[in-house]
């Protein structure tokens, strides 16, 4: 009871803050949808990245120096194949918003789709366990949307350090983002095919990222979890 009193308090607080506080990243650039970013190389892999927060690019303008563009560049290295990841992001993306966008024609063909969800959620302090069945729902919806061989893939909640913030906030967000971690590990126990990837970047606030090079340290952090899931499985695609 007290959980849901706290989300129904802080989610228009946080929209409050978000629209009006010259620290919220809303006012940071982010890249327009464009076509997915395509690494060359031998018997391509195909990767669908989707969420909010790092998903989103903040801070630059195009998906080839955002996080779609990182990780097909450090996949590709990993791997030695081609790579083409295509972003289907939003910076308030709900679980409920990414099932009703996650269709059988959005993921056709592919091998990996990665979700990274929850920072709004966590902000403004949904409970872990409603986020949890959010994020199970989903789940079994791209496993009977996506091919019989599509890895799911889902990244470690992570929040910003909220330095501006009183402690006693902050401490509560460090205890859900941990809470809301639990609820990715549990749905890794039911499908062989769902893979949870344990990122943990040091938190720090919108202002402090540094453009390209932050994605390109996070992706290196995020792509070996997927190159490993990858390796040895075969193609969804018969033409490959």
């Amino acid at each position: 009871m007290f959980a849901a009193l706290g989300h129904v308090v802080m989610k228009p607080f946080m929209l409050l803050w978000l629209y009006t506080s010259p620290r919220s990243w809303r006012g940071l650039p982010i890249p327009e949808s464009g076509s997915p970013i395509v690494v060359g190389g031998p018997d391509p892999l195909k990767v669908l990245v989707s969420g909010s927060g790092i998903v989103v690019g903040y801070g630059v303008a195009s998906n080839a120096l955002a996080l779609g563009g990182s990780l097909a560049r450090s996949i590709a290295s990993l791997t030695g194949r081609g790579v083409e990841v295509a972003t289907l992001a939003c910076p308030r993306m709900t679980t409920t918003m990414a099932k009703s966008r996650l269709t059988p024609e959005a993921l056709k063909g592919l091998d990996a789709v990665v979700l990274s969800l929850g920072t709004f959620d966590l902000l403004c302090f949904l409970p872990s366990r409603r986020w949890g069945r959010g994020m199970s729902e989903l789940v079994d919806s791209v496993l009977a949307n996506a091919e019989p061989n599509t890895q799911l893939f889902i990244v470690n909640c992570t929040a910003p350090k909220m330095s501006h913030f009183i402690g006693a906030y902050r401490h509560h967000l460090l205890r859900l983002t941990t809470a809301y971690n639990g609820e990715i590990e549990k749905l890794t126990h039911r499908q062989d095919r769902v893979h949870q990837i344990h990122f943990a970047p040091q938190p720090q606030d919108a202002e402090a990222v540094q453009g390209r090079e932050s994605y390109r340290v996070w992706a290196e952090q995020i792509a070996p979890d997927i190159a490993q899931g990858l390796q040895g499985r075969p193609h969804p695609r018969g033409d490959v």
